[in-house]
């Protein structure tokens, strides 16, 4: 008989796999102690690469490694990455869905991404730099990539959250990607997940100028500091209507001179419209 855990019971041998007194190999023991564990991990079927869940065609992990562009030696982490709980929630058998992956991603994530900004931007300050890698690294921005990237197809939803859209919701993109991270970053190490992280989202359009052309605050500053400057200045200069409709006026200043007005509903935004005059002022001169 196959030696089990305590507290355990002895299970049917299957008589197929038997030595020449009828006793059970200590190798079909083996094979059918792996079977069980990986039965309890939902772990797919690699001799095919067929994995129950990636759509009706039936895609292969082939097709999602030349995808995302990474072929893992552990391909249970990249099964684990795309599987979202609502799948493991509603599968017959035990399965691991990608939250923790997600978890572990976005801190390798952060960190990749403050080093690349670190290095390519040595002379801005903290703040700019906090603000770049807040654009970089969010869920609106890790969702762009996860449609540009076309990975749609390789989500594992639960039938529930299919039916809802999930396919199609934010959250659930960004937090995909960042499992991949993650995954990656478990399967290979560090300086692997550098690699592959920085052609993903260096290569998907995510630029630091395509960031600071939208946020015209951090691109007036960068201009200041371009041009041996002081930070600009913002000062309100008017403030009206009731307290539902407020309106908002600020000035921007470089040293004493006034470079742009902007109006607004919040000061934020009254910020910016200011920031946006003072730009294409220092630009066309």
């Amino acid at each position: 008989m196959c030696p089990t855990l305590p507290g355990k019971r002895t299970s049917a041998v299957p008589s197929q796999t038997r030595s020449a007194s009828g006793e059970p190999t200590r190798r079909s023991c083996s094979r059918k102690r792996k079977a069980t564990q990986l039965s309890k991990r939902g772990s797919p079927d690699h001799r095919n690469g067929k994995v129950p869940g990636f759509g009706a065609r039936g895609v292969t992990l082939a097709e999602i490694e030349a995808q995302i562009g990474y072929s893992f030696s552990d391909r249970e982490l990249l099964v684990r990455a795309l599987t979202h709980r609502s799948f493991s929630q509603e599968s017959a058998t035990p399965t691991l869905d990608n939250e923790r992956l997600e978890f572990l991603g976005d801190a390798v994530l952060q960190l990749i991404v403050t080093e690349r900004l670190w290095k390519d931007f040595p002379a801005d300050d903290e703040g700019v730099l906090t603000h770049l890698r807040s654009e970089r690294v969010n869920g609106r921005s890790l969702a762009g990539v996860f449609r540009r990237r076309g990975l749609g197809d390789f989500l594992r939803l639960g039938k529930g959250e299919e039916k809802t859209g999930g396919r199609q919701k934010p959250s659930i993109q960004a937090g995909a990607i960042e499992a991949l991270v993650g995954a990656i970053y478990l399967d290979a190490g560090y300086a692997r997940c550098v690699q592959w992280a920085e052609s993903w989202f260096w290569d998907a359009g995510l630029n630091e100028e395509d960031v600071l052309s939208q946020d015209f605050k951090s691109r007036l500053q960068r201009l200041a500091q371009r041009d041996g400057n002081k930070p600009p200045g913002y000062h309100l200069v008017r403030e009206s209507g009731p307290e539902h409709e407020k309106e908002f006026e600020v000035e921007v200043r470089l040293g004493r001179r006034v470079l742009g007005r902007g109006q607004g509903t919040t000061k934020k935004a009254a910020e910016q419209v200011a920031a946006r005059e003072a730009v294409h002022k220092i630009e066309e001169a």
